[in-house]
């Protein structure tokens, strides 16, 4: 079972040598087999791991699965570290189900122990069982092709090794090897959605077929593959169709309805969820109904405008359909986060002129026309590829592919960082223009290429690593700068 583990780490890349791990173990079966498994990779692959335990006071037993990680740490040399939160009072504070803020504050202690390390892996032990449940979840509450892909096995950072097992070879794999673990007795309380799904649903499935578990697994997989596909087409057609201004953005119509439906509808909720992304953070759910009225708000004649959630409202002038945040949400925005120039990469210019920076030209291109075989064969070196892609000052090359929103310039927020090497080690840029000694009157001026808070490129600098082409780019993205005069 071990080896399953370890070859579904490798297929995945989930870890690496010099890897820093963060391991969530509360002491129930599952996390106790992530540890467990994570301690025996340890042997095959060097990489730091740590374990993180979170008491959220909601049971008398807690105490007790506290004292069992911290003993199972010692006992076996690892570092830990033990958070406690009143969660039913967090929840009631924030608004939140129990289950919704416990998920919220689990993540706030992984992340603030990466930010102790510096970059780092979140290591958690879903399993196929939890996988299926949530695709259940997600299917009786109405959910999109991303919700019916479940539960992936990377997202960001966070990586779950145990997404290969079911939970009946998890408690053979704790019983032959004769491991102890704590028993949580919520999990069979039918007062949580995913508890009822657990006692009364999946046992349903088995009778009906008892691979259902494992063929959930694969059909998420095939709809993950349409999710993916579809999210490239829809991000590519956005640039053609959208453009973003402080507060606002702009939709041409007449580009919009060359797309089909289903790209019509995912740019629309593309563009709402970045414009929300600007205001501060809120809970906010963009519903089916939502695009529905906005596609209706399209076709319609005339000036028409509707409210959406979050504060935004949308409005049709002659071919450009208009979402913006309302003037009093602007007002709350700018008073928490000062006004922030910004400017899209308009893919489709030859040259585009921006203020304060200079004129940019960009074109996307597939690696294998370069004609070098051994790129696209994942055969050269890293000294190789810094020959074919030249560290010039001005102009750029980075992997398109993984640009996750859009690529813009921008002034500098909150939040913002790159990634300064081969591990994956984050720095804050705020820290790393700091160190470069640049002025702060001229940091608080200076534009940068941002994927959301991913800094791409601080121009005249340097890139963040994550997007530097390598042997496994597909599609290349070039950046040309040509300095402001006064910049020269």
């Amino acid at each position: 079972m071990y080896n399953r583990v370890k070859t579904y780490i490798g297929q995945n890349q989930m870890i690496t040598p010099g890897d820093h791990v963060i391991a969530g173990v509360s002491g129930g079966a599952d996390s106790v087999c992530l540890f467990f498994m994570l301690l025996a990779l340890k042997k095959e692959i060097p990489f730091t791991m740590r374990v993180a335990h979170i008491n959220h006071m909601l049971r008398q037993e807690a105490s007790g699965d506290e004292a069992f990680v911290i003993d199972l740490c010692l006992k076996h040399g690892i570092e830990y570290r033990i958070f406690a939160k009143d969660i039913k009072k967090y929840a009631h504070e924030q608004g939140y189900s129990l289950e919704e803020a416990g998920r919220e504050y689990r993540y706030q202690c992984f992340r603030e122990m990466l930010d102790e390390a510096g970059a780092g892996k979140i290591a958690v032990a879903h399993h196929q069982d939890d996988h299926a449940e949530t695709i259940i979840f997600n299917l009786f509450r109405g959910s999109g092709l991303r919700g019916l892909s479940g539960i992936r096995p990377v997202r960001n950072n966070i990586i779950r090794p145990l997404l290969c097992l079911n939970r009946k070879e998890i408690e053979q794999y704790l019983e032959i090897n004769n491991i102890t673990c704590q028993t949580d007795k919520t999990n069979a309380d039918d007062i949580y959605t995913r508890n009822h799904i657990r006692q009364h649903i999946m046992p349903f499935a088995a009778g009906v077929n008892k691979k259902a578990v494992k063929h959930m697994a694969k059909t998420a997989e095939l709809v993950w593959e349409a999710e993916s596909f579809l999210i490239k087409h829809t991000e590519k057609a956005f640039l053609e169709c959208v453009d973003f201004f402080p507060g606002q953005i702009k939709i041409n119509l007449i580009k919009l309805d060359e797309q089909d439906i289903i790209i019509k509808k995912r740019i629309l909720l593309m563009a709402v969820e970045k414009l929300l992304l600007s205001l501060p953070k809120r809970r906010v759910n963009i519903s089916a109904s939502h695009i529905d009225s906005l596609i209706g708000l399209k076709i319609s004649g005339g000036s028409q405008r509707i409210s959406l959630p979050g504060g935004l409202i949308a409005l049709k002038e002659y071919d450009t359909l208009v979402i913006k945040i309302e003037e009093k949400e602007l007002i709350e925005f700018k008073h928490k986060n000062a006004p922030v120039l910004s400017y899209k990469i308009n893919l489709g210019e030859p040259k585009q002129k921006i203020p304060d920076l200079g004129a940019i030209s960009c074109r996307i291109f597939e690696a294998d026309t370069l004609g070098l075989p051994d790129l696209c064969a994942g055969k050269l070196s890293v000294d190789e590829l810094a020959k074919i892609f030249p560290q010039k000052i001005y102009t750029k090359w980075f992997d398109y592919d993984k640009i996750t929103s859009y690529a813009l310039f921008r002034q500098r927020l909150a939040g913002d960082y790159l990634i300064i090497n081969r591990k994956g080690q984050h720095k804050k840029l705020k820290d790393y223009l700091i160190n470069e000694k640049i002025p702060k009157a001229k940091r608080d001026k200076m534009l940068v290429l941002a994927d959301e808070s991913h800094i791409i490129w601080v121009p005249g600098f340097r890139i963040s690593e994550f997007y530097k082409v390598t042997n496994e780019t597909k599609t290349i993205l070039e950046v040309k700068l040509s300095l402001a005069k006064e910049e020269n």
